[in-house]
């Protein structure tokens, strides 16, 4: 048992002192030994905290998604080296060599193993051990979290599938579990926010909030077509939070008005965000940079143009949003209230109400530029570029494209041919090869 507790202590300090690449040095999370170390509100509160090690992994909540994804749309063009970055940028991922899809896959899976393991050792716990109190709560951040670990993965897969308990993760990242269908990730995804909202404990800026599962549920109502579920869903934040007054603040490590979930990194727990957009001058290697098409966008005056640096030069054009290139403190945005005034002036566009144009204008003033007029008639131009120039290099993009009917039209904007099977990418061959109950039948098409 000792060497079973040792074990998952080492996993759960990953979160105080390791790299975000730790992480996958587990290769079986459901063996953690969750259910011999969770004793007491302390020790199961620290599992909880476990979870938010495989959220800072590069490959979640880190540079690869970013940017990737702003690849794949049209916010980001590819100014480094990685081949597998290309293929992004081009929109033709290869499902048996580009080693970015196969990581990205398998660190969700990993961070999904790990809920499911806390998950599984609260359910089995014998009254008393933990207090009603920390167990639901626990359960409820643990459940969340899985929640946005498979709306990422059905977004940017389609059906996958869905693991339940402790089953093993060698080999198969997935647990040689078979793919699910798109509509019964997302069931079980609504389950999980169903179960989590009004049960989290609110522990902060870094923890999954009940705000924060509001967001996500609006999210994938939204995703799913569901609009007056989504808004319902929003409308508790309404006037709950303020903008910044100046939109560079949002990118300072730390609370604001505006923040509703960051994820936290620090000198002893760093990520590489800056590390990929910065020059080697300065100490990074500028894999990506903003899309000359992205800096055109922007209207005379907006604020927001001063996150990119040297925007009308192509070869020196930086995102500064993350800036920390030494250390890697930087805290990036998973929902902030920008975002959320977005979501509600389309909902309630979609529905023809004519106070839409307050909450678009809302972040337009911020940005200090002009009023427009948002109806059922232009949100889909209007909020996708008012969501491009406000959530630019925050990883919105491309679900944003998806979700509102343009990626044809952002695709062949590169200069690249469109196709339907783009929607989705490869499931890796990697996972093909290992996963006893997937063959090649179930990849996606086109791959």
């Amino acid at each position: 048992m000792k060497k079973i507790i040792y074990s998952l202590t080492l996993s759960l300090l990953v979160f105080a002192t390791g790299c975000e690449d730790s992480l996958l040095d587990l290769s079986n999370p459901g063996q953690l030994g969750t259910a011999d170390f969770i004793v007491d509100d302390t020790t199961a509160d620290q599992a909880v905290v476990g979870i938010y090690s495989a959220f800072q992994n590069t490959n979640i909540g880190g540079a690869v998604p970013i940017q990737v994804s702003g690849l794949y749309a049209d916010e980001l063009t590819h100014t480094g080296s990685f081949p597998t970055y290309t293929e992004y940028n081009v929109n033709n991922i290869s499902a048996t060599g580009n080693t970015n899809n196969t990581n990205i896959w398998g660190s969700f899976y990993a961070g999904i193993f790990r809920a499911n393991s806390v998950i599984s050792a609260l359910d089995a716990l014998v009254e008393g051990e933990v207090s009603d109190a920390v167990k639901s709560a626990s359960i409820a951040e643990a459940r969340a979290l899985r929640a946005y670990f498979y709306f990422f993965l059905v977004q940017a897969y389609g059906g996958v599938p869905i693991p339940e308990g402790l089953v093993t993760q060698e080999g198969s990242a997935a647990g040689n579990v078979a793919r699910s269908s798109e509509s019964a990730v997302y069931a079980y995804i609504q389950a999980d926010i169903d179960a989590a909202l009004g049960n989290l404990a609110d522990n902060g800026l870094y923890r999954f909030s009940n705000d924060a599962a509001r967001v996500l549920k609006a999210k994938v109502h939204m995703a799913m077509g569901e609009y007056a579920a989504a808004q319902t869903a929003l409308e508790p934040l309404i006037g709950s939070y303020t903008l910044v007054d100046d939109y560079a603040d949002l990118f300072v490590p730390g609370a604001n008005t505006e923040a509703i979930f960051k994820l936290n990194y620090s000198t002893d727990d760093s990520n590489a965000l800056a590390f990929y957009f910065y020059p080697s001058a300065e100490g990074g290697r500028r894999e990506t940079a903003p899309s000359a098409s992205l800096v055109e966008s922007f209207e005379a005056g907006d604020a927001r143009l001063g996150l990119i640096r040297d925007p009308e030069d192509e070869t020196a054009r930086i995102l500064t949003k993350y800036s920390d290139v030494s250390t890697g403190t930087d805290q990036p945005n998973i929902y902030r209230y920008a975002d959320v005034l977005l979501m509600y002036a389309e909902l309630l566009a979609r529905s023809n109400d004519p106070t839409a144009s307050t909450y678009i204008n809302e972040v337009r003033s911020r940005a200090n530029v002009g009023d427009v007029a948002l109806t059922s008639g232009n949100f889909v131009d209007l909020i996708g570029q008012e969501r491009l120039l406000e959530l630019y290099g925050e990883g919105q993009r491309w679900f944003d494209v998806k979700r509102l009917g343009l990626a044809q039209e952002v695709i062949e904007s590169k200069g690249i041919s469109y196709n339907d099977n783009r929607l989705l990418w490869p499931i890796p061959q990697t996972e093909i090869n290992a996963n006893e109950s997937i063959t090649q039948a179930d990849q996606n098409p086109g791959y």
